[in-house]
């Protein structure tokens, strides 16, 4: 399939997500458990109908294998493509009632993070959907991003995830969130990832070796696409499997500048 059929497949199956969560919540179900996931997390009601409607458009499809947050590693383990799927990003924020998550996939040729070449991200709450293509740019609902313009750390908003970090990381980063205009977190990863590409915040830092890659894949093209800047803390490039277990430290940085400033603060 060419860039536009898989825009059209992963646009038309992450509205049904967003219909079927939207339904979870008219029932009242927000906190309801079926199950424990291959991640380890509690798998949700809305987790487990958002997976179901994602595999529906993608099982029927030859040659993809399926990397899923709750389901795990599904089909012919030497499939040319790999889709990597996050059902329900930001499930803890869906349910406490904070209206911030999305679905996520991202589909690559081969094994590595380097063979990413579609993704799309859909905000569950209000319908935003976020879609790039290697080579091609990054695009919020039809319009081009190209991530922020700010070159000033005094002027930056910093997304910085260190819950749950051991205290001498928290210390760690301290001179980089004091240096900075605002810290920020809203908990789904993949969204903020789109935030960098669309210069919301101006730079995301989490090194705590923690984020799974279906948080990160379709974020990681989505932001690389629009002129982000994304390495490990120490500046080099990220070479990664694509696999369940694998699991991401990085900064993301809309320009280049701020990256570098960025990358000087968590050293």
């Amino acid at each position: 399939m060419n860039g536009e059929d898989w825009r059209s497949l992963l646009t038309d199956a992450t509205k049904e997500v967003q219909n079927r969560v939207s339904k979870v919540v008219e029932q009242g179900e927000v906190s309801k458990v079926v199950e424990v996931g291959a991640s380890g997390d509690t798998t949700l009601v809305a987790d487990k109908e958002a997976e179901n409607e994602l595999f529906k458009a993608l099982t029927p499809l030859d040659g993809l294998r399926i990397i899923s947050e709750e389901a795990g590693n599904w089909g012919d383990p030497h499939a040319p493509l790999v889709a990597i799927v996050d059902p329900l990003d930001g499930s803890s924020n869906f349910e406490r009632r904070i209206p911030f998550y999305c679905t996520s996939v991202a589909v690559a040729k081969g094994d590595s993070l380097a063979g990413i070449s579609w993704a799309l991200i859909r905000n569950l709450v209000n319908g935003d959907v976020y879609w790039a293509e290697k080579g091609k740019g990054s695009f919020k609902n039809g319009i081009r991003l190209t991530g922020s313009k700010r070159a000033s750390l005094r002027d930056v908003v910093l997304d910085v995830d260190f819950s749950r970090g051991p205290p001498e990381l928290v210390a760690k980063l301290a001179r980089l969130v004091t240096s900075v205009k605002r810290q920020v977190h809203i908990g789904a990863n993949a969204l903020e990832l789109c935030f960098v590409a669309e210069g919301c915040v101006d730079s995301f830092v989490d090194m705590r070796g923690r984020m799974r890659m279906t948080d990160f894949a379709a974020g990681y093209l989505i932001a690389r696409e629009a002129g982000a800047e994304v390495t490990a803390w120490d500046g080099s490039p990220l070479e990664l499997p694509v696999r369940l277990e694998t699991k991401i430290s990085f900064v993301a940085s809309g320009s280049r500048r701020i990256h570098a400033d960025v990358l000087d603060l968590c050293r």
